[in-house]
């Protein structure tokens, strides 16, 4: 009979922690880090748990349980290189999980109080304390799927649908005001700044994931439901840049066609539901014709766009057809609050490109600073005769031009 009065002990504690909750006399409360959620609602195992009162301690003294982030790198380091036409200044790309460590966040913690009395609370997400909620953008479709040794990879539907339009952004209401897109790439090494960027950023803004991070499908779907589209990174070889920096498929310019080829095949299958890849670095590989040529082919009969910040890919773009944009400006990822100013000088820039042009595109890398000063800016700029765009609207601007 023990186990009996076990189970009657647990009802009436769960019945009374129900009545608390429901009739709202009663305060809930719960502290879970977003990583620990988002690996329940995975059904993934929690490899350590750990309590951190400290961290975690609540209004009421109660201490909440903070599970551990999902691992995104096989190492804890990350490779030094240097941005082309940044300046010719080095900076930390894909940055580790520490450089987000003492940026006053809390590690990505929401607590979530039901109120003593008045209605029931809502359930609160991160990006619904942000932004309005934006229209997600559709997942990988099979019929724009084909099969690889390594996966599935993008293809032009059998009706002739194409990625680049069915995971698009829809463009903003045109108004006649100066349009402005942003590109943020490096995105899926750093668990911190990644949701940083899916959360904070306008839903315009367009993300960029690199091709060797983990939990890609996870970090991509997320970005999509809050309304973002995706790209893909290309690692492409750089003039005077290590090649062994680029990883195992790297596009070099000293590979075959074929084995350059076989290496955009395990790139393009590592994720789907992107409009486009860009490159990550490329400045060398870019203007080599006899290279680049069966990238954006490739590309192209896959039906997706391709996004250059070299400015060589669309000279030979617009040779041989295809969707190409080019980014006008190179927003500098800031490693720290010292290059703030850098950062604002480029955001400035593009508006005035854009007050020219009718539409501007850039570009930059996820830090927590450059990540800052966007969300700033981008809170301005309709106030200042701006309005932000998704990249693909840019892309389809300059296509009408040429």
């Amino acid at each position: 009979m023990a186990w009996l009065s076990a189970l009657g002990v647990a009802a009436v504690i769960i019945a009374g922690l129900t009545y608390s909750i429901t009739s709202g006399k009663g305060p809930g409360r719960v502290s879970l880090s977003i990583d620990g959620m988002e690996r329940i609602a995975r059904h993934e195992p929690v490899m350590a748990a750990r309590q951190t009162p400290a961290a975690n301690q609540t209004a009421t003294g109660t201490p909440g349980l903070r599970l551990a982030p999902p691992s995104l790198r096989d190492d804890g380091e990350a490779s030094m290189e240097t941005i082309e036409g940044a300046e010719g200044e080095d900076f930390l790309l894909y940055p580790d999980e520490t450089d987000f460590a003492d940026s006053g966040d809390n590690g990505g913690e929401i607590v979530i109080t039901i109120a003593s009395a008045g209605p029931k609370a809502t359930p609160a997400t991160a990006a619904s304390l942000t932004r309005a909620r934006a229209a997600k953008i559709p997942g990988p479709d099979a019929a724009l799927l084909r099969a690889t040794p390594f996966g599935k990879a993008p293809r032009i539907g059998p009706d002739g649908r194409k990625a680049m339009y069915v995971y698009a952004a829809a463009s903003p209401e045109p108004d006649g005001a100066p349009q402005v897109a942003i590109i943020v790439g490096g995105l899926g090494l750093n668990s911190a700044l990644t949701q940083r960027a899916i959360d904070e950023l306008p839903a315009e803004i367009s993300l960029a994931f690199a091709p060797y991070a983990k939990d890609l499908k996870f970090w991509t779907q997320k970005a999509r439901d809050a309304g973002h589209e995706i790209l893909i990174e290309l690692p492409m070889e750089g003039y005077g840049a290590n090649v062994d920096a680029l990883g195992p498929a790297g596009l070099l310019t000293t590979q075959n066609r074929e084995e350059n080829l076989q290496r955009l095949d395990w790139l393009m299958s590592r994720f789907g539901g992107y409009f486009a890849a860009t490159n990550y670095l490329g400045a060398k590989f870019s203007t080599q014709d006899e290279a680049m040529a069966p990238i954006l082919k490739k590309l192209n009969d896959a039906g997706v766009a391709y996004i250059d910040d070299t400015g060589a890919s669309t000279i030979t773009g617009a040779r041989r057809g295809g969707a190409i944009a080019s980014v006008d400006r190179i927003v500098p990822p800031a490693p720290d609050p010292s290059r703030r100013n850098a950062v604002r000088r480029e955001l400035r820039a593009l508006e005035l490109i854009a007050k020219r042009d009718g539409v501007a595109l850039g570009k930059t890398y996820a830090y927590a600073t450059t990540l800052d000063e966007i969300v700033a800016w981008a809170n301005e700029l309709e106030d200042n005769g701006f309005v932000a765009a998704p990249a693909s609207t840019v892309l389809q601007s300059q296509a009408s031009r040429r």
